[in-house]
């Protein structure tokens, strides 16, 4: 049944996917070609050429912009599956959702599954285009396996470039859109549930300051933790431990949401 209701879950939303990807991969490919072509006319710069100078700085403007719609997409992805995840479980269309001879919990988890594999791909394609953006504006000193490892927090900048800061990207990648999209399906849960007016307003709140707090005391016990001893090996014990603590948070967070839509709303 789980395997049912995610392939529904994915015909519903493939099509608006499908049209965010091609935004991303249009704009990342537009903003490399602009970067490059940046380095060309500014090698052709001189006082006198007003020509390429105006021309370097449009194409400039022009792969900021691309390089705003490859990070735009992937928020309006993420803000997509979470809209439609309320939608068709709190709203009038979750009168029918819900009376789906299947547990809460296979619901849930099928809206929360089909929806991490795509936020995640799409995670992945606009860190490697911008990625590339950055390494053509950089003439190479950014390579991909720098930029990844940006995102792998403490454990990958402790070694920046190496195949442990890669991974670690990798897998802090993973990690942080289970930890949001857990966070979201759990808020917006508890906002239906708790609230009775703006449900959105409360689960919106509910989240921000719920990831807030857990950010506050990650960067608390961090400064702690790395006061005395600011290494390498410190900043990945670090990174791994917090990585793990998402996992834990996105799995609890998803676990929660299954078990107030199954006991606690009520769409009556």
């Amino acid at each position: 049944m789980l395997g049912k209701l995610m392939g529904a879950e994915w015909r519903a939303l493939w099509k608006p996917a499908a049209i965010l990807f091609g935004i991303m991969v249009v704009a990342g490919c537009a903003g490399i070609a602009c970067f490059n072509g940046v380095e060309v006319t500014s090698g052709y710069y001189t006082s006198s050429t007003s020509f390429f100078s105006n021309a370097s700085v449009t194409l400039l403007m022009a792969s900021l912009f691309c390089g705003f719609l490859v990070w735009a997409s992937l928020a309006a992805l993420s803000v997509y599956v979470v809209v439609r995840f309320y939608r068709t479980m709190f709203t009038d269309e979750g009168y029918l959702t819900l009376t789906l001879p299947v547990p809460a919990a296979t619901l849930v988890l099928a809206k929360f599954l089909v929806s991490f594999l795509l936020v995640v791909v799409a995670s992945y394609l606009s860190t490697v285009l911008f990625s590339a953006m950055m390494t053509t504006v950089s003439s190479g000193e950014l390579s991909l396996s720098w930029m990844i490892g940006a995102a792998g927090g403490m454990a990958g900048v402790a070694d920046m470039g190496s195949a442990g800061s890669v991974l670690a990207g990798i897998v802090n990648i993973v990690v942080t859109v289970a930890f949001n999209l857990g966070l979201a399906f759990a808020a917006l849960t508890l906002g239906a549930w708790w609230a009775s007016r703006h449900k959105v307003a409360a689960a919106v709140g509910l989240y921000l300051g719920a990831s807030w707090l857990l950010s506050l005391v990650f960067s608390v016990f961090g400064v702690i933790l790395l006061f005395d001893s600011y290494s390498s090996v410190a900043m990945t014990v670090f990174g791994i431990v917090q990585m793990v603590f998402s996992a834990v948070v996105a799995v609890g967070a998803v676990a929660l949401a299954a078990y107030v839509v199954k006991n606690k709303v009520d769409l009556s």
